[in-house]
């Protein structure tokens, strides 16, 4: 590369760590510090720059901590504290990365503990969590008894320091969504929103509900009642929630949307499949940096819970529209009795989040290299440009059935000087039209769509991938929905 062309990407590179092309998303992130939580948070840390973070709300949960054990948040402080060892080589790639300081001012104790959902009703357990042996105990877990006034069973206050904070946070004018990712202890949260609708209006708290975006990791604890009939979602027999049972008796309050993944997010954490390779282990992971010390093979299973944003911010899907599948999955709407907005995992391929894998795994590793190397000399996201299109809004295209359309990824480009290659496809889950659609020159910068006669009334999304050749590979993307009229 001669001295030009350097000089130009290292412009090029200056500009790409000193602004951003979107908004960061609001995000609440609830957790119970859990065997595999630690690692989500260390993953999300590394990309701490792409969000606004509001608050980390860490709450011990049965079975795998008691309410009085200090575990789960000595383990999210060492987390955090490592984060502060490597803030400033992390800046160097982003300047907007949250200062270690931000990132304590959100981070707050919540107050439990009640078991994780199927397990509500055995009383009990006894067994290898991780690399721990655990035993634990408990009565019966009722709604009431841990949501409202006065103590809990375990002689606290149900309000908390979390849940208080939370408030200040619910406050706030602004009008952008807050993505509520539910990793473990949505107690603390539930407490929270019982509070806020106490002490404001019922036009304050409708206002804050239609900011809610709540992605559960399965629905963690019987507290989510608050937002789903646990009934209902029993009947479904898609979930393993044990034989948990509705508590609540009153009238139950309803967020934006609600995500509930039964059971994808394992392909994070572990598979009985032959075959299966877990997506990331701790010996790829260690040796990059103080955080990446705390990194183990316990798994990742909270985060396809902000994978979604992260391939958004990529171009790859909207993150108000979980239908459209993303590195977080796919999700259908969940039908009667539940609310519009609610949607599941049930009925949908496990494959709609392993397709993505090798991307997220790629973007990861690239990530890591930040702790140890320049700007300089790690990879970059291509820039995928469509037809002349900058930008990752997906594109809606209205066209009669049976004409072709022209796609031209041409103008795309890499920040390093990397060679390009590119594909196109259609996700077939995302859209409505269900039978082929055929592409030409598929694996070339520019693509001809046939769109097909029996296509009126219908949908099909397709997909451009633009991937360069640098070390990892790294991929950004367009997609472009076809309605054809």
């Amino acid at each position: 590369m001669n001295k030009l062309n350097s000089l130009f990407i290292a412009i090029l590179l200056v500009t790409c760590v000193s602004t951003s092309a979107v908004d960061k998303y609001r995000v609440v992130i609830l957790t119970d510090m859990t065997h595999d939580d630690g690692n989500s948070l260390i993953r999300y840390m590394y990309y701490a720059h792409q969000f606004e973070t509001e608050a980390i709300i860490i709450t011990p949960q049965l079975p795998d901590y008691n309410f009085n054990d200090n575990g789960p948040w000595e383990k999210g402080q060492s987390i955090l504290n490592a984060y502060k060892q490597e803030y400033s080589q992390l800046r160097k790639h982003h300047s907007d990365y949250p200062s270690p300081e931000q990132m304590q001012s959100v981070t707050k104790k919540g107050r439990g503990a009640i078991p994780i959902i199927w397990l509500t009703n055995t009383k009990k357990f006894s067994g290898q969590i991780a690399s721990r042996f655990v035993e634990s105990e408990w009565g019966d877990i009722r709604f009431s008894d841990w949501i409202g006034e006065g103590n809990n069973p375990n002689g606290e206050s149900k309000d908390s320091e979390g849940s208080e904070f939370l408030q200040q946070v619910f406050d706030k004018d602004d009008n952008r969504p807050i993505f509520v990712e539910a990793w473990g202890g949505p107690i603390t949260f539930i407490q929270a929103l019982y509070r806020y609708k106490q002490r404001n209006s019922a036009e304050k708290f409708s206002k804050l509900m239609n900011k809610l975006h709540i992605f559960g990791i399965l629905l963690q604890d019987i507290t989510f009642d608050y937002l789903i009939n646990l009934d209902d979602v029993q009947s479904q027999k898609c979930a393993n929630m044990g034989d948990v049972q509705s508590t609540f008796d009153g009238e139950r309050t309803r967020p934006k949307w609600l995500l509930h993944d039964k059971g994808h997010f394992w392909h994070y954490v572990f598979s009985r499949d032959s075959g299966y390779v877990k997506p990331m282990t701790a010996k790829e992971v260690n040796g990059h940096g103080a955080m990446s010390e705390f990194y183990d093979d316990g798994g990742e299973g909270d985060t396809p819970s902000f994978l979604y944003l992260l391939s958004a911010n990529l171009g790859l899907n909207d993150p108000l529209e979980p239908t459209q599948g993303s590195w977080g999955s796919m999700f259908k709407p969940m039908g009667k009795p539940f609310p519009d907005g609610y949607y599941h995992t049930c009925d949908v391929d496990i494959a709609e989040i392993k397709r993505w894998v090798a991307d997220v795994k790629s973007s990861f590793l690239n990530r890591l290299d930040y702790s140890l190397k320049n700007p300089e000399d790690v990879n970059h996201e291509p820039v995928a440009v469509v037809n002349g299109k900058i930008g990752n809004a997906v594109r809606i295209i209205k066209v009669k059935p049976g004409k072709t359309v022209n796609l031209d990824a041409s103008a795309s480009s890499d920040p390093d000087g990397n060679l390009l290659t590119y594909k196109w496809w259609v996700l077939t889950g995302a859209g409505t039209f269900s039978q082929t659609v055929a592409i030409s020159n598929s694996n070339t910068s520019k693509a001809t769509i046939k769109v097909p006669a029996n296509s009126l009334g219908k949908t099909f999304h397709v997909i451009c991938e633009v991937t360069d050749n640098g070390v990892p590979n790294l991929t950004s993307y367009r997609r472009i929905i076809f309605e054809p009229k």
